[in-house]
């Protein structure tokens, strides 16, 4: 028999894809770059979310829940989504969609990041406060997009997701040293909880 052929891990390519997302968003959206360069940011948001969709469903073929679905929800919801929507402005130049609207698909992923970034505490404490972090600035951004908050709000939310973004580079590169390595190489600390905690206190609390 020959030898098995498995996929190989794909979060390193999808988290690089998330980055090269963020990063440009966030430096545009906080007036680091002019308005002007926002169509060349299309093919990064397009790109960038293709390569998260792709790995989302490669690691859901590997049976990791935890990276694939927020790989699906970032690359569909927050990139190919508003790529999209950008392509549309374009064509039809008096289009005019309320950035409300754009801070509701902020804020429903708001809601799941609350829940992702208490699953990442089962991997690091790193990665626990990184998403954190990011759960923060998605609120502040939604929230100040949607005229709940003012934009001292949402400047202080797409810092927070450039501080996210940056603290993601430095895990897939933790990720993808160590795997080659097969031993860790750059830290990104240790699990704060334990897989089946939360189950076994849930059925303690049910019985």
């Amino acid at each position: 028999m020959g030898k098995e052929i498995t996929w190989a891990n794909p979060a390193t390519a999808g988290i690089i894809g998330l980055c090269t997302v963020v990063i440009p968003l966030a430096i545009l959206n906080l007036g680091w770059i002019p308005p002007e360069s926002a169509p060349l940011i299309i093919g990064w948001l397009l790109f960038g979310g293709l390569v998260q969709v792709i790995c989302g469903i490669i690691e859901f073929k590997r049976g990791g829940l935890l990276f694939a679905t927020p790989l699906l929800v970032f690359g569909l919801m927050l990139c190919i989504t508003p790529a999209f929507g950008e392509i549309t402005k374009i064509w039809i130049k008096d289009l005019a969609v309320p950035p409300a609207v754009t801070g509701v698909g902020f804020l429903v992923v708001a809601v799941f990041v609350a829940a992702f970034f208490i699953a990442t505490g089962l991997v690091s404490w790193f990665l626990f406060v990184i998403c954190l972090i990011l759960d923060v600035g998605l609120w502040l951004v939604g929230l100040a997009a949607a005229g709940v908050l003012g934009a001292a709000a949402g400047a202080i939310g797409w810092i927070l997701l450039l501080i996210f973004a940056l603290g993601m580079l430095y895990v897939a590169c933790a990720l993808f040293l160590d795997e080659l390595f097969e031993r860790p190489v750059l830290p990104i600390g240790t699990p704060l909880f334990k897989k089946g905690a939360l189950p076994e206190s849930g059925k303690k609390a049910s019985a």
